[in-house]
């Protein structure tokens, strides 16, 4: 008889969980993005889902022999997009507590304006510069 997907997977199976990731990948991710309508969270949705989902395998159910672990998995996915939400707002309210900075004045001018002609023709301090005509060249 063989073992079923979810006792594999509760056993802590790597090829079983691979095959768990291969089966609802897609289908974590299209739920983060409905959530958070941004991609790059989704992604990161899909990949917490996916480490808490091995974390907590202990808790799937090895008996329920017909039934798919991807209610499972969108619940974990829910919780996670929470999480996610709620570090995001947690961040935001830290920034935004942080004392307002001066904004800094673009020094590029007054820096390329001290540059002296021998460095903006690109020959470096410590090398004679190599131009055409010159007795350098000639050697």
């Amino acid at each position: 008889m063989e073992i079923s997907l979810r006792a594999r997977v509760r056993g802590g199976d790597p090829d079983a969980f691979r095959q768990l990731f291969y089966d609802h990948v897609r289908s974590v991710y299209n739920h983060g993005f409905r959530l958070t309508g941004d991609r790059s969270t989704a992604e990161e949705i899909v990949s917490l889902t996916f480490l808490e989902a091995w974390r907590l395998r202990d808790r799937v159910d090895a008996e329920g022999e017909d039934s798919s672990l991807r209610p499972w998995l969108l619940g974990i996915a829910t919780n996670v997009a929470r999480n996610v939400r709620r570090a995001a707002r947690r961040h935001d309210g830290a920034v935004a507590r942080l004392p307002r900075q001066e904004a800094v004045p673009d020094f590029a001018e007054e820096v390329t304006g001290r540059i002296d002609d021998r460095e903006r023709s690109g020959c470096p301090p410590t090398r004679p510069c190599l131009r055409s005509g010159s007795p350098a060249t000639a050697i």
